[in-house]
C-alpha cells in the first residue's frame, strides 16, 4: 500500500536496533517484525523520526546519500511493519491486548506430582538437597495420590492440553505410588473425568529404573527423562549418591536398558561449574552416545541459604554455551527445550507470555498433600497454602477460578514480563516469559524481581535468532530479502 509522504511518523517505543558485520536490523519487540538493511537503517534510527517527522522531511535529509526511490522503499517497509507509527496509540493498544491475554492466562493444565521429597543422590549443585532447607523425608500415600489426581482432573476440565511431571526428590524411591498414579490417570481418562489425554513424564536420576519401571512406562505410554551431565568424568564430578559414590555407570546402564526395551528416553543435563566450559564434549557425547528422544539443559538455580554458590558461574556465558550446543544438536535432529521455548514464538510470530507454568498454569502436590504453585519451594509451607484434603471435600464446585481465590496463587498468576516494569522496554520481551519466580525470590526477596538466568538467555538467544534468520536468507539467493 502506498504511503502518504506528507504524514508525520515517529519510532514505535518498541523498536530496537542490532548491528553485525555492517548489517543493521530493526526489530519490533512485541510483534517481532524485522527489517534488515545497511547503514540507511542506522541513520534513520539515530537521526530521523526521533520526534514526529514528516516523511518528506526525512527523505530530504538522506537524499545526498541515497536515491529517493531507495529511501521511500525503506520507509514504506518500516511503516507497513509498524516500526514507524503515526502516534503511540498503536503501541498502547498492542501492549494492552497482550497484557490482557497474559492476565487471563491462568487455566490449570499441568501438575508436578512429588511422590517423595527424599533423594538417594547428593548432587553438588542441587537446590533442593540444601542443608538449610526444612525437609523431613516423607512418602506419599495412595489416598493422597488418588485425591490429588481427582483434584487435577477437575481443575483441568477447561484445558485443551493436560500434562503432569513425576518429580522429587527421586520419584522412584516411592515407585509403587508412581505406578499406581500413572494407572489411575489412565483409568480416569477412560471414565471421561480427564477431558483430554494426559501427557505424563517421569524425571528420574535413573538409579532405580528396573523391569517394573519399563513395564509400566510401556503400559501407560509415559515419557521418561534421565539426568546425565555429560561423559563419565563430568557426570561423576557432581552427581554422586548419598555415600559419595560415582553414579555414571548406574545411570547410563538404566538409559541403555530403556533403549533396549524400545523406549527412547529424554536427557536432562545441568550446566554446572564443573562442566560448563566443555560444552562441545558434552554435546558430542549426547549426539553420539545417547541419541535421546529430547533433551533440556538446566541452568543452575540458586539455593535458598547458599545463593553465593554461583559466584563462579556466569549466566551470560551459560547462555552462549546453550546456543553453541543447540546449533550442533540441531544439525543432528535433536532440539533442546530451553532454546525451543524462545524459537517457537519467534518463528510463529506469537508471544511467549509465561516461561513458568507456576504463574497460572500448574499445581504442585507434595508428598504430605500440600498444594502450591512451585516445586522449587519444597519444604517451605508458606508457598503451599492449600491442602489436598480440603480441596477434595469441595471437588464438585472446584475449578481454576476457585483455586486462584487464594492470595498466593492470585499473586503468581499476575507475574509475567508485560506486568513487570523492568521488562517493558526489553528487546526480548516476546520470547522471555519472565523466567523463574523462585530464582527471583531467592536472589532478590521477591518473585516480582528479575531472574537473571533467563534474562541472559532470552536476550542472547533473541539476538542469535535475528542473525541466524539473516544467515538463512543469505544462504539461498532466491529467498534472500532484507525485509524479514
Amino acid at each position: 500500500m502506498k504511503i502518504n509522504t506528507e504524514k508525520t511518523y515517529t519510532w514505535s517505543k518498541f523498536v530496537h536496533i542490532f548491528k553485525k558485520d555492517g548489517v543493521i536490523c530493526l526489530v519490533h519487540s512485541l510483534t517481532m517484525h524485522k527489517v534488515y538493511g545497511d547503514r540507511i537503517l542506522e541513520i534513520l534510527y539515530e537521526q530521523s523520526f526521533r520526534t514526529p517527522t514528516q516523511i518528506t522531511s526525512a527523505i530530504k535529509q538522506l537524499q545526498t546519500q541515497y536515491s529517493y526511490e531507495v529511501i521511500e522503499l525503506v520507509i514504506h517497509d518500516l511503516v507497513n511493519k509498524n516500526l514507524l507509527v503515526e502516534d503511540n496509540e498503536a503501541d498502547r493498544q498492542l501492549y494492552t491486548e497482550l497484557f490482557l491475554r497474559g492476565l487471563n492466562l491462568y487455566t490449570i493444565k499441568h501438575m508436578y506430582f512429588l511422590p517423595t521429597n527424599f533423594c538417594n543422590f547428593r548432587c553438588k549443585y542441587c537446590f533442593i538437597e540444601d542443608d538449610g532447607r526444612p525437609i523431613h523425608p516423607v512418602k506419599m500415600t495412595e489416598e493422597i495420590a488418588k485425591k490429588g489426581i481427582d483434584i487435577f482432573a477437575k481443575l483441568t476440565e477447561n484445558s485443551n492440553e493436560i500434562s503432569m511431571t513425576f518429580y522429587g526428590g527421586e520419584p522412584l524411591l516411592n515407585a509403587e505410588i508412581v505406578y499406581f498414579t500413572m494407572r489411575y490417570v489412565r483409568t480416569l481418562e477412560k471414565e471421561g473425568k480427564f477431558k483430554q489425554p494426559v501427557r505424563m513424564a517421569l524425571i528420574t536420576n535413573g538409579s532405580l529404573v528396573d523391569e517394573k519401571t519399563i513395564e509400566v512406562i510401556h503400559e501407560v505410554g509415559a515419557n521418561i527423562s534421565i539426568s546425565i551431565d555429560g561423559p563419565e568424568h563430568f557426570h561423576n564430578l557432581s552427581r554422586i549418591d548419598t555415600e559419595g559414590m560415582k553414579t555414571f555407570d548406574t545411570v547410563t546402564d538404566a538409559f541403555n536398558r530403556l533403549v533396549d526395551a524400545g523406549i527412547r528416553p529424554g536427557v536432562s543435563c545441568t550446566l554446572n561449574e564443573s562442566n560448563i566450559d566443555c560444552i562441545d564434549e558434552i554435546t558430542t557425547f549426547i549426539i553420539d552416545q545417547l541419541k535421546p528422544n529430547g533433551m533440556g539443559f538446566n541452568i543452575l538455580l540458586p539455593r535458598v541459604h547458599h545463593s553465593t554458590h554461583l559466584k563462579n558461574y556466569s549466566y551470560e556465558f551459560a547462555a552462549g554455551q546453550l546456543i553453541k550446543a543447540f546449533t550442533k544438536l540441531r544439525e543432528n535432529g535433536i532440539y533442546e527445550d530451553r532454546m525451543m521455548r524462545r524459537i517457537r514464538p519467534y518463528i510463529s510470530g506469537g508471544f511467549h507470555l509465561k516461561d513458568c507454568m507456576g504463574v497460572g498454569g500448574q499445581i504442585v502436590i507434595t508428598p504430605d498433600g500440600k498444594i502450591g504453585p512451585c516445586q522449587a519451594f519444597l519444604g517451605y509451607d508458606e508457598f503451599f497454602p492449600l491442602r489436598v484434603e480440603d480441596l477434595h471435600t469441595r471437588l464438585a464446585e472446584l475449578d481454576s477460578n476457585e483455586l486462584y481465590k487464594n492470595p498466593l496463587f492470585d499473586e503468581w498468576k499476575h507475574r509475567f514480563p508485560l506486568n513487570m516494569k523492568e521488562c517493558s522496554d526489553c528487546c526480548a520481551i516476546s520470547v522471555c516469559g519472565g523466567g523463574c519466580p523462585y530464582a527471583a525470590y531467592v536472589n532478590h526477596g521477591s518473585v516480582w524481581e528479575i531472574d537473571e538466568r533467563v534474562c541472559a538467555q532470552a536476550k542472547n538467544i533473541f539476538e542469535w535468532m535475528i542473525w541466524d534468520t539473516f544467515d538463512h536468507f543469505s544462504e539461498d539467493p532466491e529467498q534472500k530479502e532484507l525485509n524479514a
